[in-house]
């Protein structure tokens, strides 16, 4: 190892674990989309379960509510008419 540089021995060795590495690159591929597939399925999960919670809250509300109150309670009827008529004078 008298004259050569340890950048000339680290370059062909370093290339040699690439392609070493390569070889399992496929199944590190596939232990990634598994774990991908997974995460998705328990996101999917917990966002349908939000849903279905959230839907099932405001129904208690709205049962509550129509229990509690009548659906026309807190309605006024209007003073005027929607269209009033524009006095003309002759």
């Amino acid at each position: 190892m008298g004259g050569r540089s340890p950048l000339l021995v680290a370059i062909p060795l370093w290339m040699s674990f690439g392609r070493a590495a390569a070889l399992a690159e496929p199944q590190i591929c596939y232990v990634l989309d598994g774990i991908l597939f997974l995460y998705g399925i328990i996101l999917t999960a917990l966002y349908c379960r939000i849903k279905i919670y959230n839907a099932k809250e405001a129904r208690d509300a709205n049962a509550k509510q129509d229990a509690d109150q009548g659906i026309y309670t807190g309605l006024t009827p209007r003073v005027q008419d929607t269209y009033e008529t524009i006095g003309i004078k002759k």
